[in-house]
């Protein structure tokens, strides 16, 4: 009894040092804004399930700046991919996504050196 009520107080305690932990990972993000927007919204739609959920996400958290990132054109086709296709769930979400974005570039093999 004493060991499982030592486990809890430690469980208890060690709460406010994950809340630090995700703020000093959005301290190191690419996007800090985005990334602390993010972690509030998870915070603040927790409580809600599936379609629900998933809408108050979408509501809460802002769209990624794409000069920020490694290839601002896909990154661009991506969200435009996203606004044809809102409103859409399951395979009919991932056929549309599929149909909006522009195909990747196959790479051609090298030979093998010898």
């Amino acid at each position: 009894m004493k060991r499982l009520l030592t486990l809890a107080a430690g469980a208890l305690l060690s709460l406010p040092a994950l809340a630090q932990s995700a703020a000093d990972d959005c301290a190191r993000a690419r996007d800090p804004v985005r990334c602390e927007a993010r972690q509030a919204a998870l915070k603040n739609c927790g409580e809600k399930r599936s379609a629900e959920k998933r809408a108050c996400l979408e509501a809460s958290i802002p769209p990624v700046e794409c000069g920020k990132t490694q290839n601002p054109q896909a990154c661009e086709a991506a969200q435009k991919a996203k606004e044809i296709c809102q409103g859409k769930t399951g395979k009919e979400l991932k056929k549309c996504l599929s149909d909006e974005q522009p195909k990747k570039k196959k790479r051609k093999k090298r030979p093998p050196t010898t």
